[in-house]
């Protein structure tokens, strides 16, 4: 967004915002939940064709269970955390990097469960043969979302509500480190023991979580991450007083900018080039530029800002 894209400079009324890609979704899943409450009320099928299982292998379902929750509190924990890590990731990279890092940490989610987890494998109870294990809920699509937003985080604190009650303070690596830990501890001790015939070994625990199909969206979530800050990460900044949770975040970077420009009185220095920044980056230290033209007016920026606004407003042509 450029300056003449603002609504102050049109003398127009701001354009009302569009409906986020993150509602979008979410808005999708409570109207899937709400079909499988028609179904199962009027025992009317036809929400079956959309789950993935061992013996149901249509292409389609590898991303269509992920529209199907198991009941409300399934359904509200995926919807919450989607909410907020994928307003994040949105407003940091665009609604199309929120969609493919979805669609992708969907499908490789029900890879890992079919090839590591309960997927593969159907029991015998009494000589007969049970269902074949179901996969549903996107909640590998929203581990993945989770890493890309959450990992240049680490040291922010958040408050969480265990139980809907109990506020819990913690910083975000604390938070990761504990849902990583549970979900290879919960794969190793209640998925992996059921594909082998190991008298010795059972499973630990059982419920109910695909913890397999976890553990792929984490994965998919870190090389996606890794992958779009691959450019910032290669990139040897100069030397600042910052944490290594800050390194890539654009209101430090601009301080920084700014900073040496009135320090040298205009000389060049070793700073980030806008080329370097993601495009999220860029255009969140952009709307702080044109957010302080809005209160103050273009004079109240100073020679490093003017520049700085010329760089980044051609990084995002």
């Amino acid at each position: 967004m450029g300056i003449g894209d603002r609504a102050y400079m049109r003398n127009q009324r701001p354009a009302r915002e569009p409906i986020s890609a993150t509602a979008w979704v979410v808005g999708v899943l409570v109207g899937f939940f709400i079909l499988g409450l028609i179904e199962e009320s009027t025992g009317v099928g036809f929400s079956g064709w959309l789950i993935l299982s061992k013996g149901e292998l249509a292409p389609w379902r590898w991303l269509t269970y992920s529209l199907v929750h198991q009941d409300w509190l399934h359904l509200l924990g995926n919807g919450l955390v989607l909410w907020w890590t994928g307003s994040l990731v949105e407003k940091e990279y665009g609604r199309r990097v929120l969609l493919w890092t979805l669609v992708a940490g969907v499908l490789i989610g029900a890879a890992a469960w079919l090839t590591t987890g309960i997927g593969e494998t159907q029991k015998l109870k009494d000589g007969k043969l049970l269902p074949w294990p179901e996969l549903v809920g996107i909640s590998s699509g929203v581990y993945a979302l989770m890493l890309v937003a959450l990992l240049d985080k680490l040291d922010h604190e958040i408050t969480l509500l265990l139980f809907f009650f109990l506020p819990v303070t913690l910083k975000v690596r604390w938070l990761l480190i504990a849902i990583t830990l549970f979900t290879v501890l919960g794969w190793a001790f209640a998925e992996l023991p059921g594909r082998h015939v190991w008298p010795q070994w059972h499973a630990a625990w059982n419920d109910s979580i695909a913890h397999s199909a976890h553990l792929g969206g984490l994965l998919f979530g870190w090389l996606a991450y890794r992958r779009l800050n691959q450019t910032n990460l290669s990139v040897q900044d100069a030397p600042r007083q910052a944490s290594s949770s800050d390194a890539d975040d654009a209101r430090s970077i601009a301080r920084d900018a700014y900073a040496a420009e009135e320090n040298s009185g205009g000389a060049d220095n070793e700073v980030k080039s806008p080329s370097n920044l993601t495009k999220g980056q860029a255009r969140a230290e952009l709307d702080m530029l044109l957010d302080k033209i809005s209160a103050g007016g273009f004079g109240s920026l100073t020679v490093g800002e003017k520049r700085r606004l010329e760089e980044l407003s051609a990084r995002l042509r």
